[in-house]
């Protein structure tokens, strides 16, 4: 890519990127700013890594994708270059880089040069590249960044680390080549449904096919394992009183997945897969209905709940609020406490899926989903016992009522302690960083 005289700005180029030609669902969620060299080298590697991909396919719009991705993360190298041997140096490359880049979008966007000149432009701009990486350290080019399957905005890069929302443990972040990056928490697959319609109290073999947006069918090889299993479905019929946690089989054809369970509710139920692309490492939840002949019970019930029994067993919630309302995007601190049936605090709860208990809660969108887990007391064996309380981190990402559950075994079954959740919309000031 020949430089010009003139200075390509990271606003300039994201213009470009963002060009008003392309239809609104085909652009990608900008990447957050980098936090550190090492975060901005990782994007840098990653994207150019797609974009040699991309060049053998003669994807052209994709690789423009990638590189503004670059671009944003080199602008941030030039402005703040610490940890590099001559920040000077780096900000002429940086700048110069960025100017290439510019005039590559362009001329992508105009189609003002054939394939052939913008490859070699290509392997030119590669060749400036190497120069600033001699800059940096080799364990800051070649940077993993670890984010939080439910929180991807939370970036590390210590794989040891937890989610600073949450503490769940975290993955290693990829960025795809697809021309379509979705934003975090939209699903980048689709789930369909087949099972004749359900009767209360009776067994329901249900059917799930989940596919890529081309059609393509998922399989477990496309996900990540979190919490032992690769799909999580949580399930509820439409008052949010009959909540279900399945993990479904491979029927043997690509894509599909059974499993069975028992409704005690009139009505359709809505199914999230709690899944999680190895082509992303963010975590989705894909959506999709189990059909009922039957009209569902209303959602009647929204008052706030913080304490169910259970076989016997005391189930109390709290949380640190300083008597102030939750709000949407607030972080709060809860814990759960658990009393057996003698008064005493109950500490015989088994492992379940990793931990102790799993916290799922239901908004009354019946869109809007959360699945925590508890940051203390984790089992370090299938003999191990944990309680009576478990604390965790509670993030609401929208307002209005949530139906709350914490699941956990005892004598080998699940139980599941329903709470009621006011959520307010968000406020500025309560929002993490």
């Amino acid at each position: 890519m020949k430089s010009k005289a003139r200075t390509t700005s990271v606003v300039v180029l994201l213009a470009l990127f963002f060009c008003p030609t392309l239809p609104a669902h085909d652009l990608p969620a900008q990447l957050p700013q980098p936090q550190s060299p090492a975060e901005a080298w990782n994007v840098i590697e990653e994207s150019m890594a797609n974009v040699d991909t991309l060049m053998q396919q003669v994807l052209l719009r994709d690789i423009t994708f990638q590189i503004a991705n670059a671009g944003s993360a080199i602008q941030y190298l030039g402005a703040q270059p610490a940890g590099a041997t001559d920040p000077a140096t780096v900000k002429a490359l940086s700048s110069r880089l960025l100017t290439s880049a510019g005039d590559f979008i362009a001329a992508v966007r105009d189609r003002a040069q054939p394939f052939p000149t913008l490859r070699q432009n290509w392997l030119d701009w590669r060749k400036m590249l190497v120069e600033l990486e001699a800059q940096y350290p080799p364990g800051t080019v070649h940077a993993a960044v670890y984010i939080c399957p439910m929180h991807p905005l939370d970036r590390h890069t210590n794989a040891d680390e937890r989610c600073s929302i949450c503490s769940m443990h975290l993955v290693r972040r990829h960025l795809p080549a697809s021309s379509v990056y979705q934003k975090p928490g939209e699903p980048t697959m689709k789930m369909s449904v087949a099972a004749p319609p359900l009767v209360v109290g009776q067994p329901a073999t249900v059917t799930i096919r989940l596919a890529k947006s081309d059609n393509r069918s998922v399989d477990l090889a496309d996900l990540i394992e979190t919490h032992t299993r690769k799909i999580h479905l949580l399930i509820n019929d439409r008052s949010l009183s009959d909540y279900h946690h399945e993990h479904p089989e491979p029927t043997g054809t690509p894509g599909e997945y059974r499993f069975t369970f028992t409704p005690r509710r009139p009505g359709a139920y809505r199914v999230w897969a709690d899944v999680v692309p190895a082509a992303t490492g963010v975590g989705e939840y894909v959506i999709a209905d189990i059909p009922a002949e039957t009209a569902p019970a209303a959602l009647t019930d929204r008052q706030p709940t913080t304490t169910t029994t259970v076989n016997g067993r005391t189930y109390a919630l709290s949380l640190e609020t300083n008597g102030q309302p939750i709000h949407a995007g607030q972080v709060v601190v809860g814990t759960i406490t658990v009393t057996g049936s003698d008064g005493k605090p109950f500490a015989r709860l088994e492992p379940l899926m990793g931990a102790f208990a799993h916290l799922v809660g239901f908004n009354e969108d019946l869109k809007t989903i959360i699945h925590i887990h508890p940051y203390t007391d984790q089992p370090a064996s299938a003999n191990a016992r944990g309680g009576p309380a478990f604390a965790f981190k509670l993030y609401a990402p929208t307002a209005g009522f949530y139906r709350f559950y914490a699941q956990t075994r005892v004598n080998g079954a699940s139980e599941f302690a329903a709470f009621g959740l006011a959520v307010l919309p968000a406020e500025t000031a309560l929002t993490p960083p």
